[in-house]
């Protein structure tokens, strides 16, 4: 990543190189220090749980090396999947066969489900599993404000979240694992200090400022988006 330039100072090691940030899950669930991970976010490819085929490859993967590092951790843990969102351009990165925007998220959300029900169906039953539902919350944004809805995309290749975009997942995955929704920022200054510890940040390219950050207005509607979607799907369960 530093040879593209998105490394950040906050991701420079001693040595020089630039650390951004790529332990194995394996690292992630064997603690060094034994302590217990009560919430574990998973967050797949967005096409993996699209496709019938990936989906289940991943059931294979997810019972077999993921719960038992779960389970070893903290058997009570709750599993949080990112149900991702579709991309903004139809077609890019080998989704043609996954359709409009709206088929594409439809066979996201339900490639996720099936996940969950998984290991609601599996013997893992003292672990809980449920959806943040960041690309549904996207999804209320294309119907809503489609012009935003084009700013949550990172856009050099419009299928990573852009800061805005980021920001709405951000939201929606605290509500999800809290119950509750963050403190809205409510200046310029307190949204840039979201950023302030990036590992990562699109570098300023000539003739451009790099990526926007969210707007306070933006901000405001898309902190409302994720609550109302996160109790909706709340009152799904």
């Amino acid at each position: 990543m530093k040879r593209h330039g998105f490394a950040t100072d906050n991701a420079l090691m001693e040595n020089g190189e630039h650390d951004v940030g790529s332990p194995t899950v394996q690292d992630l669930l064997q603690s060094k220090d034994n302590s217990k991970w009560d919430v574990v976010v998973m967050n797949e490819h967005t096409q993996g749980p699209a496709r019938q085929s990936t989906r289940e490859e991943f059931h294979s993967t997810l019972l077999q090396q993921y719960m038992p590092l779960i389970s070893t951790n903290n058997p009570k843990a709750t599993v949080i999947f990112v149900e991702t969102a579709a991309y903004r351009l139809q077609g890019i990165n080998n989704s043609d066969d996954l359709g409009t925007t709206q088929q594409f998220q439809q066979s996201v959300r339900e490639g996720i489900q099936s996940y969950i029900q998984l290991l609601h169906h599996d013997n893992y039953t003292s672990i809980s599993a449920r959806m943040a539902p960041v690309g549904t919350a996207f999804l209320h944004v294309y119907n809503d404000n489609h012009e935003l809805w084009t700013k949550l995309f990172d856009p050099w290749d419009n299928f990573h979240p852009s800061p805005t975009g980021t920001f709405l997942q951000g939201c929606v995955l605290h509500c999800t694992i809290f119950g509750v929704p963050p403190t809205v920022p409510r200046t310029n200054e307190e949204i840039a200090a979201l950023w302030k510890d990036a590992r990562m940040m699109h570098p300023k390219k000539k003739g451009s400022d790099g990526v926007a950050l969210p707007s306070v207005s933006e901000v405001e509607y898309l902190w409302k988006i994720a609550w109302d979607v996160c109790q909706l799907e709340k009152s799904k369960l």
